[in-house]
């Protein structure tokens, strides 16, 4: 006796693994883009980036660190500097576009890919002098790029990465953090533009009293201000901002 087919199993099960294969190979594509990209970054970093070791008058090791803009600007003339956050593993070059569209999904070779490029707002000076100037960068699953900023929420992050670095080929800027936290689009935090150090002053008030934790700094108006940000699980309508005041 022929024996009957379940059309009723095999057609869900058909769905079921054409489903499963469809995200596996979906997967699978995303993680060799992010690989792609992650390498692209690493190898940058080998070219031009060089840390020199010495010893102090104290006997313990210090480190210095040095970008070759040279080499950086024959790969692309759009970037303005190199950021630096040893302890988060964050250290990669900064490029301005025209908008603040191309380098959302375009690597520092100018391929396209979903890691994007770490860049600054494209209506900022391209020397981080104006009041406040934003830099931008991913939130990657694979947490590249600027996806360990969201460990700021925890204080003892900020603790262990109380400032961060940027080298342009003018010398090195240090930043101190003075504010983190999620702040919703479109407010009072993402502004950029100000009529005047008075207006600017305020803004920093503002922006410190809505840090997670008080960081200990104080920031002042004659010092400008350099805000990483990036997505954060709060939301699609959230970012997670780092404010660092420039040191003395």
């Amino acid at each position: 006796m022929k024996r009957q087919v379940d059309w009723n199993f095999i057609i869900p099960f058909l769905l079921t693994l054409a489903v499963f294969l469809f995200a596996a190979v979906k997967l699978g594509l995303l993680l060799l883009e992010y690989y792609k990209g992650n390498q692209e970054y690493r190898q940058i970093e080998e070219s031009v980036v060089s840390i020199e070791e010495y010893m102090d008058s104290e006997d313990d090791v210090e480190r210095e660190f040095f970008v070759d803009f040279d080499k950086l600007r024959k790969i692309n003339p759009d970037v303005v500097g190199w950021i630096h956050i040893d302890k988060l593993d964050i250290s990669y070059p900064i490029v301005q576009g025209e908008d603040n569209d191309f380098y959302l999904s375009h690597t520092f070779y100018k391929e396209e890919n979903k890691c994007g490029s770490i860049f600054v707002e494209a209506e900022n000076n391209d020397d981080f002098s104006d009041f406040n100037t934003f830099v931008y960068g991913h939130n990657m699953k694979d947490k590249s790029m600027f996806a360990r900023l969201n460990e700021f929420r925890e204080e003892e992050t900020f603790w262990e990465n109380p400032q961060f670095y940027i080298y342009t080929p003018e010398g090195v800027r240090r930043y101190e953090v003075y504010s983190c936290y999620a702040a919703e689009l479109g407010t009072e935090s993402f502004r950029y533009q100000f009529g005047n150090e008075k207006d600017y002053a305020q803004w920093q008030a503002d922006v410190k009293g809505k840090s997670l934790y008080d960081t200990g700094v104080e920031p002042k108006p004659a010092r400008s201000t350099v805000t990483l940000m990036t997505c954060t699980p709060a939301g699609s309508q959230y970012r997670f901002l780092v404010h660092g005041v420039l040191a003395e």
